[in-house]
């Protein structure tokens, strides 16, 4: 009887997990239709350069929360404007999964008209002939708010070391004593006092005394390396011509005991150049490529941004404005 009721609990248990995993399948398809709408919200921006063509194309999609979806493309370049051009989609649905479920296709709907069919992938959306939307941000906004910030300045940076020794410097310091007297009226010259009846007193400096103290530091004596680098960016607001200047320069140096200095490294690299935005990811970064006007080889630029200094930084080097 045992054996029985032991192969009824079996079989009835086998039947349980049949249904169970008939109902994870259900509710995996449903996550991943939740995932795939919850993910599609918001900007997704993408911004390059084709081949040699000296401008860089924007193409965003902001989903909204109501279902609408505005697709805006734009394109910036040397003696190149494109203006925004908006289109409204009213509503938009998950398509079918393709390459294995690698990707998934989106379909936009507008209030007339044909559809536009996107591929989803790798976080991003796909649109045959423009560049990959994958970051969350309005890149046409934010290349607006980098043609204002970045453009149109000297942008500097100076960062030569030194060889030190160690040696006693006399540094001035100063000591102040400080009191306190009443308070008058300026009008009056009565001293002031407050709802209680007692005399105000204000903080002054009652004496100065300076003194000299020897202080052990490292006292630079000559240049061990100098690394100076000056990048300049303009747009023309009306012929819309991209134009640049570049300046850098390295030295290195030995020293002997005498403190006579080698010569290791000595270059010199300086040209004007006409340019363009090769990627764009947002105002913090970009790269920017630099056609010499010599002839020389083109040059490219990845430029890192910090609205807080602020500074650019060039080949790893930060770069302030130089006044």
């Amino acid at each position: 009887m045992k054996n029985k009721l032991l192969v009824f609990a079996c079989a009835m248990a086998l039947v349980g997990l049949s249904f169970t995993s008939c109902k994870e399948k259900t509710d995996f398809d449903a996550i991943v239709d939740q995932i795939s709408e919850k993910t599609l919200k918001g900007y997704f921006s993408g911004a390059e350069m084709f081949g040699d063509e000296m401008k860089v194309r924007i193409v965003q999609f902001n989903f909204k929360d109501d279902g609408v979806v505005e697709r805006t493309v734009m394109a910036e370049g040397n003696c190149v404007y494109e203006a925004p051009q908006k289109t409204v989609y009213a509503s938009w649905a998950l398509g079918d999964f393709y390459d294995g479920n690698a990707g998934r296709y989106i379909e936009l709907y507008p209030a007339e008209g044909q559809p536009l069919r996107l591929r989803f992938f790798n976080g991003g959306l796909a649109e045959d002939g423009q560049p990959f939307a994958v970051d969350k941000n309005d890149k046409v906004a934010d290349l607006a708010s980098t043609d204002t910030t970045v453009l149109g300045h000297k942008w500097y940076g100076n960062d030569t070391v030194y060889y030190k020794i160690d040696t006693v410097v006399d540094v001035v310091k100063y000591d102040t004593v400080w009191t306190k007297k009443p308070r008058r009226d300026p009008e009056t010259g009565e001293i002031v006092k407050d709802s209680t009846g007692h005399t105000i007193y204000d903080r002054v400096v009652k004496s100065i005394t300076e003194r000299i103290v020897p202080t052990k530091m490292k006292w630079p004596i000559a240049p061990k390396t100098i690394d100076i680098r000056r990048i300049e960016l303009y747009r023309d607001p009306v012929t819309l011509e991209n134009t640049g200047k570049w300046y850098m320069m390295q030295k290195a140096f030995d020293i002997n005991e005498k403190r006579e200095l080698t010569p290791t490294l000595d270059t010199t690299a300086t040209f004007d150049f006409h340019w363009a935005y090769i990627v764009y990811t947002s105002t913090a970064y970009f790269v920017v490529k630099a056609v010499p006007d010599d002839g020389k080889d083109v040059q490219f630029f990845e430029i890192n941004y910090d609205f807080r200094l602020p500074s650019v930084t060039v080949e790893k080097q930060l770069l302030k404005i130089e006044k």
